[in-house]
């Protein structure tokens, strides 16, 4: 078996992976990325051609120092690769008026100081003529808005990690990180790679290293689903946003939930249903499904987006690691100085990947970050006086 030495491993060359390998090359870091997979790999939660970027965050105000940073990011990436990755569209989030999430929606915005629009009835049927409004509909638009090109973004930030001499290692699989004298050793299964610091973001394979950190990630699949377009025109102008349709109202036995997109192609829509299949121990192999489990997106897409036929004519799959509390753990591994984790984003990590891979850096090379981070305390599962010495990747 080799013996290779770096100044940084990263576990993991995904969404954050990919981001910090791109940030540290940067900062003059030699750089080695392994991952399971090939890179880019197929079965990652950045599959699926694109991923929401929101400013106004119903997962809470505390997270908009980061998406602010995230955008100012994702357009660097953009400039230094020459490839669009960030599409600002605007964003319409959809609740019904008694939903709990639009008082944290609308604090998020008024309290950070954002732009937004609230509109409802025939001003916002008006404004979005593709989606059917009830009169119990409340409708935020947010003008920052849009989406990222996820697997376009990986391989920009991958490209650009290689131009400045990162290198990576696919189709291997970690098995620990242990210490190494004042470093830390990665041992895989086809080399042992000795550096100073190391990046933990395995993603959906994070599982090992979550229950060390005292905690159970969920591998939860999604299905992705197209939809064709009746009038490609209502689907592909300019002004079409992003969406989010989320509604719990009485008298309705289902809890309405979706996302959408505007089309890539011309001639179909990216419409998903925020549920998953039965969790699964690993994406190696991937899961199969039922296709009656398309039934719901179907009534969905039949009753709130009459522009498009409710029959899928594209799927993919990709699969989240989920936490109990739906927030991941970001930033030192409590006793392993060096050592940084990024896992458990619960599906809405994509947009700050950007701002993730920078602040990993500066955790690393600084041993601080200006973003606060805090409340992804990866040790808040531990015990207060938990030190760890070494972490199972596998």
């Amino acid at each position: 078996m080799s013996t290779l030495e770096t100044d940084v491993v990263i576990v993991g060359v995904g969404s954050v992976g990919s981001m910090a390998s791109w940030q540290l090359a940067s900062r003059g870091q030699r750089v080695i990325g392994v991952d399971r997979f090939s890179i880019p790999g197929p079965f990652s939660a950045y599959a699926g051609e694109s991923r929401m970027f929101r400013k106004i965050y119903a997962e809470g105000g505390h997270y908009t120092p980061l998406l602010q940073r995230s955008q100012d990011l994702w357009r660097i990436l953009e400039e230094n690769t020459g490839t669009r990755l960030l599409n600002t569209t605007g964003a319409v989030t959809i609740y019904d008026e008694h939903n709990p999430r639009l008082a944290s929606l609308l604090a998020a915005g008024k309290n950070n100081g954002l732009d937004y629009e609230v509109l409802r009835g025939d001003e916002a049927r008006t404004k979005y003529p593709e989606h059917v409004f009830r009169d119990t509909d409340v409708t935020i638009f947010d003008p920052d808005g849009g989406y990222v090109s996820s697997e376009k973004a990986v391989t920009a930030a991958l490209t650009e990690a290689t131009r400045l001499g990162a290198k990576f290692l696919g189709d291997r699989k970690a098995h620990s990180v242990e210490p190494y004298g004042d470093r830390y050793i990665v041992r895989t299964d086809r080399e042992e790679i000795i550096a100073s610091r190391v990046v933990l973001s395995q993603g959906n394979g994070a599982g090992p290293v979550c229950k060390d950190l005292g905690v159970h990630l969920s591998v939860l699949p999604q299905i992705l689903t197209w939809f064709p377009i009746v009038d490609p025109a209502a689907f592909c102008r300019a002004d079409m946003p992003v969406f989010v349709r989320r509604a719990e109202e009485k008298g309705r036995s289902d809890k309405t939930q979706f996302y959408g997109f505007p089309s890539a192609d011309g001639w179909t829509v990216k419409v998903v249903a925020s549920i998953f299949l039965d969790e699964v121990e690993s994406m190696e192999k991937p899961p199969t499904w039922d296709p009656r489990h398309l039934d719901t997106i179907r009534a969905w897409v039949r009753e709130f987006m009459p522009g498009l036929i409710p029959d899928p004519v594209r799927v993919a799959t990709c699969a989240d690691g989920h936490l109990p509390d739906t927030t991941a753990l970001f930033g030192p591994v409590p006793g392993m100085e060096g050592v940084i984790v990024a896992a458990g984003f619960s599906g809405h990590g994509f947009k700050m990947a950007s701002g993730l891979g920078a602040i990993a850096a500066e955790l690393l090379l600084d041993g601080t970050t200006a973003t606060d981070v805090s409340f992804m305390n990866p040790g808040r599962f531990l015990g207060p006086d938990t030190r760890l010495t070494s972490l199972a990747l596998s």
